[in-house]
């Protein structure tokens, strides 16, 4: 096996063992090797890659972003190697995909829309983004901007998000009557919504209607699956921490 192989195992190991909720020692002999090979080897994409992403999944969000975009720069200057020296270059989209999650999670708003609208030009049918501005906002009380995104979810064709965004949007604005109804709207167009299901559980809780919250979350969590999120980096987690904060407060 060639060293580099062999040491990319020992990293990819050593980061699944970290993010496993090994010990702080661990964790930090896991950055101080991929750390140290970068010394060697600073242009190596992959393995700047690969510890931006440690560093993302162990909440060290500004390092993350740091190595992202140095990543970034050397596909762009074409100065790239792989982790495997005969893989194929990273794709670009799926770096700043990342990035962009990080920006989010850091507040860094004008940066995580940036990455989020070039995302959404080079792969025009892909919703998620959309999806991604508008929480966005509406988690910084950006209503207006919010309401923008959610118009342009709407025109996308079979595609329950706009309905189910429209009533996190009123929602967040303590209109929880106009907020239910339109999540009924949704739900009785799109039953198997998970976002839909999840925010009508918010809302009944709200409105003092814990057992209908409850029977909402399960629900939820019985359709819960990977495919549904489409992969997207953090968001199938971000549904699982909130059905759970959920089920705590209503299924009692």
């Amino acid at each position: 096996m060639p060293p580099i192989m062999r040491q990319t195992l020992l990293f990819l190991t050593a980061i699944f063992l970290t993010l496993h909720n090994y010990s702080q020692t661990q964790e930090e002999q896991v950055f101080k090797m991929l750390s140290d090979t970068l010394q060697k080897d600073p242009k190596n994409t992959g393995l700047l890659f690969l510890r931006g992403l440690a560093f993302s999944e162990t909440k060290k969000y500004d390092s993350a972003i740091a190595d992202f975009t140095s990543a970034l720069d050397n596909l762009k200057s074409q100065d790239n190697k792989s982790i495997w020296d005969d893989d194929k270059p990273l794709d670009s989209a799926k770096i700043i995909h990342i990035r962009a999650y990080c920006y989010d999670i850091t507040n860094a708003i004008d940066s995580a829309v940036a990455d989020y609208m070039y995302l959404q030009t080079i792969k025009p049918n892909d919703f998620m983004y959309s999806i991604a501005i508008a929480r966005l906002y509406i988690n910084h009380k950006h209503f207006e901007k919010a309401q923008i995104e959610i118009d342009r979810l709407k025109k996308f064709v079979e595609n329950e998000r706009g309905l189910v965004y429209q009533a996190v949007l009123l929602y967040e604005q303590n209109k929880y009557s106009k907020a239910l109804n339109s999540i009924n709207v949704a739900l009785k167009k799109y039953p198997n919504s998970i976002e839909g299901l999840v925010t009508k559980a918010k809302i009944l809780g709200k409105l003092d209607k814990s057992e209908e919250a409850c029977k909402s979350v399960s629900e939820a969590k019985v359709k819960i699956t990977p495919e549904y999120f489409s992969g997207q980096h953090g968001y199938q987690r971000d549904f699982d921490r909130e059905i759970d904060n959920l089920e705590n407060l209503y299924c009692k």
